[in-house]
Order: structure tokens, then C-alpha cells, then sequence
């Protein structure tokens, strides 16, 4: 989940950039877990952690620091081809999803 405390002090006095970007991870990452979990389905591990190394930076920008963890892990045990990359890459997406209800609700309740 998303550190909210940590993200208003990194863009401390930007909430309109603070809400854009929230906005713009939403709408990037979308389809984020239905290609994860197709992926994984596969056992597509160099796709797997191509999307994980896209989010892990993302996830960082907007102090999702727990999401960044999990796609630093999952990323690195893809890219080893580990069996655990894919056990990852489902919590991943699972992890993602809930970030994003969390930001939705968020974004709502400032509106």
C-alpha cells in the first residue's frame, strides 16, 4: 500500500501533481495484471519480468514501497528463471490491484 504520509512530503505542496500522478499510474497499469497473470500462465518468465522491472520504478514514485519490494523480488527470480517467479508474479498482481482500489478510493474522496 501506498505510504501517503511519505508521498504528500516528497511532492509536499503539489497534491494537483500528486493526484496526475496517481492518475497516470492508474491508467498505465491497468492491464497490468491480466498480462502478469497470462504470463505466468505461460511460464513466460523473461515477460514477467519485463513487466515487473516496469512497475518496480513506478511503484516507487509514489511510495508504494511494499509493490516496489515484491516487483524487485519478482523481476529477479524471473529473470533467474526461479521456481518462485511465478508464485511472485501472481502476488504481484494481486499486491497491484489492491494499489490501485486504494488510489481510486483515494482520488474519489478528493473530488
Amino acid at each position: 500500500m501506498i505510504n501517503w504520509a511519505d508521498l504528500e512530503a516528497r511532492y509536499q505542496g503539489r497534491d494537483a501533481f500528486i493526484a496526475r500522478l496517481l492518475g497516470i499510474f492508474t491508467n498505465s497499469h491497468a492491464s497490468f495484471s491480466a498480462q502478469m497473470r497470462e504470463f505466468t500462465a505461460a511460464g513466460n518468465s523473461s515477460e514477467i519480468a519485463r513487466l515487473a522491472h516496469s512497475l518496480k520504478s513506478s511503484a516507487g514514485n509514489i511510495m508504494a514501497m511494499d509493490l516496489m519490494d515484491l516487483a524487485l523480488r519478482t523481476e529477479q527470480a524471473a529473470r533467474r528463471s526461479a521456481p518462485e517467479a511465478m508464485e511472485l508474479a501472481l502476488q504481484l498482481s494481486d499486491e497491484l490491484e489492491a494499489t490501485l482500489v486504494e488510489i481510486e478510493t483515494r482520488l474519489a474522496s478528493q473530488s
